[in-house]
């Protein structure tokens, strides 16, 4: 026997407010997402801090019950100007002693590894928040003053939102072969 599904009747569209409210949080998240995330390239190419090498002293796991491996040694960043000699960071896996990584001094005591997967990683990140803010400009654009006139919608706002959403569709497919890229650096080259 087949079920029944009632039928409701058409759905109501979005009240202005609510469309509104709807896309002001898509733009803040999506510029929130794409800041956060190039600060996060920025250290993870070694532009914004202060980029240098770690000499690995030693490794050990700490806490549990999910332990995370800490590797200590000595920080000398690439213009010779900071050296460090109980810099710290979180590696998986882990370095043998003698070692070496790259790394971006954030300031005293806090240290990012330098590495193409986490660059590509947090380039998905921007471009995804990138796509959210279109995605809520194309949203805005195209249902601005639509009730009003119906005719407004083909207009230049119209072909905005259009064009908006294209872009937004293309920062997700950018963003997708970043998560890919990023995947295959980490699993590859470590």
């Amino acid at each position: 026997m087949a079920t029944v599904i009632p039928n409701r009747g058409p759905s109501q569209p979005a009240s202005p407010a609510q469309a509104l409210t709807f896309f002001v949080l898509f733009v803040l998240i999506g510029v929130g997402l794409t800041v956060f995330g190039l600060y996060q390239v920025g250290h993870a190419v070694g532009l914004l801090g202060e980029p240098g090498k770690l000499t690995v002293a030693s490794c050990a796991e700490v806490g549990r019950p999910k332990p995370e491996i800490w590797c200590t040694g000595t920080f000398r960043s690439d213009d010779g100007r900071t050296t460090d000699p109980a810099a710290r960071i979180t590696v998986n896996p882990s370095l043998a002693s003698g070692e070496t990584a790259r790394l971006d001094r954030v300031h005293a005591g806090s240290y990012v590894r330098i590495s193409p997967a986490r660059t590509e990683g947090y380039a998905a990140l921007t471009m995804f928040g990138m796509a959210l803010f279109a995605f809520g400009g194309a949203g805005f654009a195209s249902r601005k003053n639509s009730a009003a006139r119906p005719g407004f919608r083909a207009g230049l706002v119209g072909r905005a939102g259009l064009r908006l959403g294209r872009v937004g569709v293309l920062l997700l497919l950018g963003a997708g072969l970043c998560v890919i890229i990023a995947f295959f650096n980490s699993t590859l080259v470590g």
